[in-house]
């Protein structure tokens, strides 16, 4: 098994998309356990991957927003639980290249699941890792169209 955030990354996502979340998850422990450096490398590399259907669609510089259901329910990235929210600010954030607000988010959640023994930055990495498995299980060339050679 390997510690590093970005062959663990792919072992993980590789292992959910069989249909073994947990053990994917598992997967990313040492990663985790290995420090704060190596978790934030982790969670970028996962946001990388759950960034990549929003940035086939709209390009590659386009500034990406938290998507929060559908368009017109009137749903705001407030409405979210802390981790989900975590999760859509986080890959929104670093998509966008913004690494100060990335930064920030990560320890919000790290230093508060320290200070009061609490689970949360264990939920928040299993939301961005759920967004990575949804990402990586949509196909990654579109559909022919019938409108040049297939």
């Amino acid at each position: 098994m390997t510690t590093s955030p970005i062959g663990a990354v792919l072992q993980a996502v590789a292992q959910a998309l069989r249909g073994d979340r947990t053990e994917g998850l598992r997967l990313l422990q040492p990663v985790v356990d290995a420090g704060p450096a190596s978790t934030y490398a982790m969670l970028c590399l996962l946001a990388d991957i759950a960034a990549r259907p929003a940035r086939r669609e709209h390009g590659p510089t386009a500034p990406l927003g938290p998507e929060v259901g559908d368009p017109g329910e009137g749903l705001s990235v407030d409405d979210l639980p802390p981790a989900r929210r975590f999760a859509a600010q986080f890959v929104a954030a670093h998509a966008n290249g913004d690494t100060a607000t990335a930064v920030a988010l990560f320890w919000a959640v790290a230093d508060y699941a320290n200070s009061n023994r609490t689970g949360d930055l264990a939920e928040a990495i299993g939301k961005v890792f759920d967004m990575a498995i949804t990402a990586a299980a949509q196909p990654t060339i579109p559909a022919a169209s019938g409108d040049g050679p297939a």
